[in-house]
């Protein structure tokens, strides 16, 4: 009958949507490659796909040299940090890799970036609330990011945004120690109040390294599969 058929068809639907692969895009941090960050965060690639059904996870190099087999998502001017520089050198470049990933390998589900990839995902998701970028992920675990100052200007801009109402509500956790000697926790707790109410903090003791106890890698996989 055409109501078999119809059950038939949504019940095909929701296979293929079952299906579906999901994809994560993992950003290193400064000084490090695309498989060298594959290499240290296994353990999360693993998790993840134990958790769910097909998951793709690919991984970036940045664009910038900075040493033998050393990436940078930009450069910066001397004696400055990320957090006090007033521009990223390069950063356009980076940009553009993201773009093109996002077009030829995406469109990805969630990021994951450490550090210098925390700081940038922090801006890319700024400028997909407030600017309507096309880089715009459901989903993104910021590990130990810090202030992006030379974007101060267009963080501030998330401040006036509703996110309750906004077109795009991109959901974060925001992973931090309190003991990170290389980018201050305040500052990631800065980023995460920007990031609406519903933004989700995951508090380790491991400095600026990744956490990926089992407690950690269930929280990672909880905030990414349950359906929330």
């Amino acid at each position: 009958s055409s109501r078999e058929i119809g059950r038939l068809h949504i019940s095909s639907l929701q296979m293929a949507d079952i299906a579906k692969p999901y994809k994560v895009l993992f950003l290193h941090g400064k000084g490090e490659t695309g498989p060298t960050f594959a290499t240290r965060t296994q353990k999360i690639a693993a998790a993840l796909k134990d958790a769910r059904h097909s998951v793709e996870v690919e991984y970036l190099t940045a664009p910038i040299e900075i040493g033998e087999t050393k990436f940078a998502w930009w450069s910066l001017p001397p004696n400055t940090r990320s957090f006090t520089a007033t521009e990223y050198i390069g950063v356009d470049q980076a940009f553009k890799l993201i773009e093109d990933a996002w077009e030829e390998k995406g469109p990805f589900d969630a990021v994951m970036g450490h550090s210098q990839g925390a700081i940038l995902m922090s801006i890319l998701l700024a400028k997909g609330v407030c600017e309507g970028y096309s880089v715009k992920p459901t989903k993104a675990l910021l590990f130990g990011a810090a202030w992006p100052k030379p974007f101060e200007s267009l963080m501030g801009k998330l401040k006036g945004v509703d996110m309750s109402t906004s077109a795009y509500k991109p959901k974060t956790l925001h992973i931090y120690a309190m003991n990170d000697d290389i980018n201050p926790a305040e500052h990631a707790i800065q980023i995460k109040e920007l990031m609406g109410p519903e933004a989700e903090s995951h508090l380790h003791e491991g400095g600026h390294g990744i956490p990926m106890d089992d407690e950690s890698l269930k929280r990672f996989t909880a905030f990414l599969f349950n359906a929330n």
